[in-house]
C-alpha cells in the first residue's frame, strides 16, 4: 500500500520518511563526504548515499504519535549507549535489546505494509483533511466514513504490541562490544534473529559475548552473515575495506 500524502506544505510537520534503522546510527558510518556505501541486492550495484536517502526509510508507515513517542524514547536510549560507550557491566543492555526489537519490527512492517482497516459496527466521522491532520498531530486516532482506519494507525498499534510481546525473548540478553583489529563492518538492513548490530566501522554489539577484540577473519565471518541477512541492501563506510570470508 502506498503512503498518504499530507496537505500541501505539511503544515503539521508530519514525519514522512520514517527510518526503520535510525539516521543517527547510519551516520556513525559516514565517510568524509557524509555518505555511506550502499550495496543494493536487487541490482547488485553499490552507490554512495546520505543517511536520509529513501532506501533507509518507510514512508509514513506508522502514525505520528508512535513516531515521536515511545519509539523515539527507545531510539534515544540506544543513541545514548552508542554515543557514550560504557564498560560491559555498566551498559544498558535492556536499551540495546529494545532497540534491536524496534529495528526488526519496523523493518517487518516496511517490507509488509498493512492495509487500511474497516471497523465493524463503526460509522466513522465526516472530517475534513485538515481536521484529520489536526487530530493526528495531537496524538488522536480518527475513523473515516464506513469505519475505515488509516493503516498507519494500525501499524503504530501493532509495533507497540509486538514490542511488548517480543520483549520477553530478549530481556536477558547481554551485549558485548566487538572491536575490529583489522577491517571494517558491513551492516544489513535488518538482522531479525541474528542478535548482532554494527555501530561503527570498527565496533559491533553482539549478544552472548563480552567485550573483545576480533581479528580480520572474524570480521570477515561477521560481514558474510550481514550480507546473508540483507533483504534489500547492506551498507558500510567503505565496502572495499570490509573483508568477506
Amino acid at each position: 500500500m502506498t503512503f498518504e500524502h499530507p496537505i500541501k506544505g505539511n503544515r503539521h510537520q508530519f514525519v514522512i520518511k520514517q527510518h526503520f534503522h535510525t539516521a543517527h546510527a547510519i551516520g556513525k558510518f559516514y565517510g568524509d563526504d557524509e555518505k555511506v556505501d550502499v550495496h543494493i541486492v536487487k541490482t547488485d550495484q553499490t552507490e554512495r548515499k546520505h543517511k536520509r536517502a529513501s532506501i533507509f526509510c518507510a514512508k509514513r508507515n506508522w502514525d505520528q504519535k508512535a513516531e515521536t513517542g515511545i519509539l523515539a524514547d527507545i531510539e534515544n536510549a540506544f543513541h545514548e549507549e552508542i554515543n557514550n560507550l560504557k564498560p560491559f557491566k555498566s551498559r544498558n543492555h535492556q536499551a540495546i535489546s529494545d532497540y534491536f526489537l524496534l529495528w526488526r519490527i519496523r523493518h517487518h512492517f516496511h517490507m509488509s505494509r498493512m492495509e487500511d482497516q474497516a471497523l465493524i459496527g463503526v460509522t466513522g466521522s465526516d472530517l475534513t483533511k485538515e481536521q484529520e491532520e489536526l487530530l493526528e498531530s495531537n496524538g488522536v486516532m480518527f475513523v473515516r466514513e464506513n469505519g475505515i482506519v488509516p493503516s498507519r494507525f494500525m501499524t503504530g498499534i501493532q509495533v507497540l504490541m509486538q514490542l511488548d510481546r517480543q520483549r520477553a525473548g530478549v530481556e536477558n540478553l547481554k551485549w558485548g562490544l566487538l572491536t575490529s583489529s583489522d577491517g571494517e563492518f558491513a551492516v544489513a538492513d535488518c538482522y531479525y534473529d541474528l542478535t548482532f548490530m554494527p555501530i561503527s566501522p570498527k565496533l559491533a554489539l553482539c549478544a552472548g559475548y563480552t567485550d573483545i577484540s576480533i581479528d580480520r577473519q572474524s570480521v570477515a565471518n561477521a560481514n558474510m552473515q550481514s550480507i546473508a541477512k540483507a533483504t534489500e541492501f547492506y551498507f558500510a563506510r567503505n565496502l572495499d575495506l570490509c573483508p568477506v570470508a
